[in-house]
């Protein structure tokens, strides 16, 4: 049995290990990669690094709120979420490179945290179920009270424009999108011998299809919305990365998405979460 420490530091890794493989993997459309800064003009493959290198150090702390207390874990997981941030903003110069990012892990790793209290298999419904436990009422607390008055986040704003739930809605129904989409297409592919990183680039394209990606629609609006859902279904329909023209194609869309300034964000932080969540399903194996 690992003492507590141990657990937080080694779940911690796993999810520094998510963090870093969604960024190395390419093509990843519109998405910064090693080999290029995909719809941004603002941060590259350095900023990334950068940005995880700072974000590290906080991971553990996020599992030890999980094995440690069982009431208020949400705000103490913001609390320090917003350590982080601040780290970030540091390391990056100001820009937001893991701000979402920051809130799933948190939550991931503080659910992993009371797994262990609780006795519970590592395993995503039981993930899943805890995330939600943890994130009940967001929606409604955060969202449909919104004071119109005030300075309002991207996602307030979007909510009030669109409706979309962004984030918020995606950890108080359990992670749907990874769980019915990303983890599924992940453990496909690499069941037929695709590689770990043209499997999550094949997972990605999936999240990409069934996601109303908050950071698309800040950008781009519902039309960019649906064009980009629209690419990646056709990806989909030629196979994605386990076809040759579905991978020209997923390279095709990483050009059409450079073009018309569309970078799926949130699908990237979803397609993090799937890899970290499969690992910990399968620590030890």
């Amino acid at each position: 049995m690992l003492k507590d420490m141990d657990f937080c530091n080694m779940v911690g890794q796993v999810i520094l290990e998510g963090m870093l493989l969604e960024v190395i993997s390419h093509p990843s459309p519109g998405l910064v990669s090693p080999f290029s800064k995909g719809s941004h003009s603002d941060m590259d493959y350095n900023t990334f690094l950068r940005s995880t290198a700072a974000i590290a150090k906080y991971l553990p702390d996020f599992v030890h709120v999980g094995l440690k207390y069982d009431e208020n874990i949400l705000e103490r997981v913001r609390n320090i979420g917003l350590l982080a941030e601040e780290d970030m903003f540091r390391a990056t110069y100001g820009i937001n490179t893991q701000k979402g990012l920051i809130f799933l892990t948190g939550l991931i790793g503080a659910s992993t945290g009371r797994c262990k209290k609780l006795n519970l298999s590592l395993n995503r419904l039981n993930i899943a179920n805890i995330i939600k436990e943890i994130t009940c009422g967001i929606v409604e607390k955060e969202l449909k009270n919104i004071n119109k008055d005030g300075r309002l986040t991207n996602g307030e704003r979007l909510y009030l424009k669109y409706g979309v739930t962004g984030i918020r809605g995606e950890v108080e129904k359990g992670l749907p999108t990874v769980l019915k989409w990303g983890l599924p297409a992940f453990e496909d592919a690499l069941r037929i011998g695709l590689s770990v990183n043209d499997a999550l680039i094949h997972s990605l394209i999936y999240i990409i299809s069934k996601l109303d990606d908050t950071t698309v629609l800040n950008r781009r609006g519902l039309k960019g919305l649906y064009f980009m859902k629209n690419i990646a279904k056709n990806a989909i329909f030629l196979g994605a990365m386990k076809t040759q023209i579905g991978r020209e194609y997923v390279v095709y869309m990483d050009k059409i998405f450079k073009k018309k300034n569309i970078s799926p964000g949130g699908a990237a932080d979803l397609l993090a979460v799937t890899y970290i969540i499969y690992k910990l399903e399968n620590w030890g194996n």
